[in-house]
């Protein structure tokens, strides 16, 4: 999970910029659409060469991309636990880690960050493994920029299949 940058936050606008971007670097948090865990398993096809099987993974990175990337201040708790439980492995514990770090930074800004998929695509993929690249569209919004601000972001999650289910193992922002 890359550090925490100066553009990783959604504060006050004191190092030049309208508006920071928390969850685009640090990668955490969750606003968006509730992501069921039903999401999360496998389909019935395990052939990986099968469309149903190449959508079923896109649309776990897509959801797993929005969670990730959006967040609101008013239950950031419940944001950034959905992640957590979609994700594994060292990811995970780094998740925790800088999510706990942030959380009253969010708070004391009364950020919110909304996002949308623009556009996903597949890279390498097996029955175990898949390495998804997701395009999104967020805005921004805090107590500095009350206005939401536009940003785009892009991230390559890895998913892993552990015990039925596809988790993020790791997140590469773009």
């Amino acid at each position: 999970m890359p550090a925490l940058r100066p553009r990783d936050f959604a504060l006050p606008v004191t190092v030049g910029a309208a508006t920071l971007a928390f969850a685009a670097a640090l990668g955490v948090a969750s606003l968006g659409a509730k992501a069921s865990t039903a999401n999360h398993h496998l389909a019935a096809s395990a052939d990986p060469g099968s469309s149903a099987f190449r959508e079923q993974v896109l649309g776990v990175a897509r959801q797993f991309a929005v969670d990730f990337t959006a967040y609101d201040y008013r239950h950031i708790s419940d944001d950034f636990n959905r992640v957590a439980l979609e994700s594994t492995g060292q990811f995970h514990q780094q998740y925790l880690t800088q999510s706990a770090a942030a959380r009253d930074l969010i708070v004391k800004a009364k950020a919110v960050s909304t996002a949308q998929v623009t556009a996903a695509g597949l890279g390498d993929v097996t029955a175990t493994k898949a390495t998804v690249v997701v395009a999104l569209n967020r805005t921004i919004a805090n107590t500095s920029s009350p206005s939401p601000q536009p940003d785009s972001i892009g991230i390559q999650v890895v998913l892993v299949r552990q015990h039925g289910r596809w988790l993020a193992s790791q997140v590469t922002l773009l």
